[in-house]
């Protein structure tokens, strides 16, 4: 017959109570290890739900040009004559560096400027000032009947001949419409009220251009 000790009996039940013990510390660490890392995944999503919609959107105009660093658009009107594409880079938050090619009926045009932003949300206002040129060398004897501008500052040769090379110092101010969130964050309109300085002539124009921008 089988015979069992009482000293095998108490180390059976001490060796399955270990056991058992053990076996709850294990279940408890993996309950605790699958809560941490729930909890770590969901503060992972939450951050980067955040994280988009901050990406999405800017606190102000300024913000927007700290983080947009380029716009490119057209404008109607100002420096460039009738129909413009310019070109701005934000060099920091408030100033910039503005260059465009235009173009209008008998002549084309360029332009380089510098502007200034003020502070704002979606309306801010800001400032140029620059240098424009007007040109033709092909001939076009229309140009000065249809633009008042050039009528009032070229020579009466310069519009017969339709040959014509006249400079502009320009200084506007005006007001900018950004639209700072939203999938079409970027997007920004604006008009402004310029003076035009033609150097050769000493001729004093005022003028207005309207004009959208998009930055990235």
């Amino acid at each position: 017959m089988l015979k069992i000790s009482i000293r095998q009996v108490v180390m059976a039940a001490v060796f399955f109570a270990a056991t058992h013990a053990q076996a709850e510390v294990f279940l408890g660490a993996d309950s605790k290890s699958i809560n941490t890392k729930a909890r770590s995944i969901e503060t992972d999503y939450v951050q980067g739900m955040r994280d988009e919609r901050l990406g999405n959107t800017y606190s102000s105009t300024l913000n927007m040009r700290d983080k947009l660093k380029v716009g490119a658009g057209l404008s109607v009107g100002g420096a460039l004559g009738t129909l413009g594409f310019n070109m701005e880079l934000n060099i920091e938050d408030a100033d910039g560096a503005l260059a465009g090619f235009g173009t209008g009926h008998g002549y084309n045009s360029f332009q380089l400027a510098w502007k200034h932003a003020f502070e704002g949300d979606y309306l801010a206002p800001y400032m140029t000032a620059g240098y424009s040129r007007w040109y033709n060398s092909n001939g076009s004897t229309s140009a000065a009947t249809e633009s008042g501008i050039l009528d009032r500052v070229l020579t009466a040769e310069e519009k017969r001949t339709g040959r014509f090379g006249t400079d502009f110092v320009n200084a506007a101010f005006g007001l900018q419409y950004n639209q700072l969130s939203g999938d079409f964050r970027g997007v920004s309109i604006y008009g402004e009220l310029m003076s035009m300085y033609e150097v050769k002539r000493s001729v004093l124009l005022p003028t207005g251009a309207i004009g959208a921008l998009y930055y990235f």
